[in-house]
């Protein structure tokens, strides 16, 4: 279908971002989240270079070597009951332009809005590290705090930026396929199954996927880790978006404004910087 902004007044905004997505190249993708709840967008697609990837993975590795890694709370394993297991670094955006660089790629703010509307904003941006074996992260939504029923359309998703190859060996992301229909949390009886170590759950699909690509899924699509068995890290930045009316989880009231200038004022209304409340 042949459309133009003018003649999908209806549809004022989503005509002209299913338009930006046709140009990219990524209306399969917005097929596959729809009917699925989740896509991988290879690396060919995002308009940049293998070196961008190399250089965030860089960045984020100097990141976990210079902070203390129990500094975060999340990051003591002494406990089993802890939801994940691995480094989780906060605050990038600050941490180094490469991260903005990552916030505006043209893909991931055409995902951000298609999900989210067109005044969707940042709700945090995290690295997650893993090296050597690590179990796996139970099965949930990210639309933490949420009650069920979730709604349908959604109030924060994940544009994830895989940053190592993800293989089920190396603790990829598994994936409930069309399990953001449920519009629900799962249940304890839900949690995906191991035998000998390994998922044994025909529920869970793995993601398989190369260093660059984008993993994207909503808010309420059932997602959890595999078990690591590999010795080399495992790293991934999730990115994630919300609407407008959700409050982020990350403040970005003292960023730099060098930082922001150089991107125009998308970036800076996208973390609040223009909201019209003044506050």
């Amino acid at each position: 279908m042949n459309t133009t902004a003018s003649e999908t007044k209806s549809m004022a905004g989503l005509a002209e971002l299913y338009q930006q997505a046709r140009a990219l190249g990524i209306e399969t993708n917005i097929a596959e989240l729809e009917t699925f709840g989740f896509t991988i967008i290879e690396p060919e697609k995002t308009g940049v270079s293998p070196e961008f990837a190399r250089r965030m993975l860089e960045r984020v590795a100097a990141i976990s070597a210079e902070e203390d890694a129990l500094a975060v709370e999340l990051n003591k394993h002494d406990d089993a009951a802890k939801p994940a297991f691995g480094r989780q670094l906060f605050h990038l955006l600050e941490r180094d332009p490469v991260f903005a660089e990552a916030v505006m790629n043209p893909v991931v703010r055409t995902m951000a809005a298609y999900m989210m509307g067109m005044s969707y904003r940042l709700y945090s941006m995290v690295a997650f590290v893993k090296e050597g074996p690590a179990r796996s992260t139970p099965m949930h939504v990210d639309s933490v705090g949420v009650p069920t029923p979730l709604p349908a359309y959604g109030a924060v998703c994940n544009v994830s930026w895989i940053l190592t190859d993800y293989t089920e060996e190396n603790g990829t992301l598994g994936m409930v396929p069309g399990s953001h229909r449920y519009c629900r949390h799962p249940t304890e009886m839900e949690q995906p199954k191991f035998i000998g170590g390994a998922m044994d759950d025909a529920m869970v699909t793995p993601v398989n996927a190369r260093a660059g690509s984008l993993a994207v899924f909503t808010g309420n699509t059932w997602h959890c880790t595999y078990p690591k068995t590999t010795q080399g890290v495992r790293t991934h930045v999730a990115t994630a978006f919300c609407r407008n009316y959700i409050n982020p989880a990350e403040s970005y009231d003292d960023l730099p404004d060098e930082l922001i200038e150089p991107w125009g004022p998308e970036l800076a209304r996208m973390i609040g910087k223009t909201a019209w409340q003044g506050y």
